[in-house]
């Protein structure tokens, strides 16, 4: 079973006794996503069987099979909207692909259960 996990809100700490230049040490790295300060809110979207989710592995697309695929070798991939805008034209209709063709910022997360 694959879950598709897709980040709804973040919410960064405001500590209005921190000095400014440790805000600003929080704040770009927060930027640049480490998270420091910050906690991401996922939302499970979408679960796909194995079945369905190895369809869309079908392709012959290398990127697909190498970015999709590596969820049977590492149980999470992380998916960005840059990856998206790559995949989403390389794979067949699905809701997957209605997914990731909404993705314009943060990020989606796969999981295999």
């Amino acid at each position: 079973m694959i879950q598709v996990w897709k980040l709804t809100k973040r919410h960064v700490d405001e500590n209005d006794e921190l000095p400014q230049i440790y805000k600003q040490i929080v704040t770009f790295s927060t930027c640049i996503g480490h998270g420091v300060g910050t906690i991401d809110f996922n939302e499970k979207i979408a679960e796909f069987d194995d079945e369905q989710w190895n369809k869309m592995l079908d392709s012959d697309d290398e990127y697909v099979k190498f970015k999709l695929g590596n969820i049977n070798k590492y149980f999470e991939v992380e998916i960005l909207p840059a990856h998206a805008k790559v995949l989403k034209d390389k794979l067949p209709s699905s809701k997957f692909r209605d997914i990731l063709s909404g993705l314009d910022e943060g990020y989606i997360v796969l999981k295999k259960s």
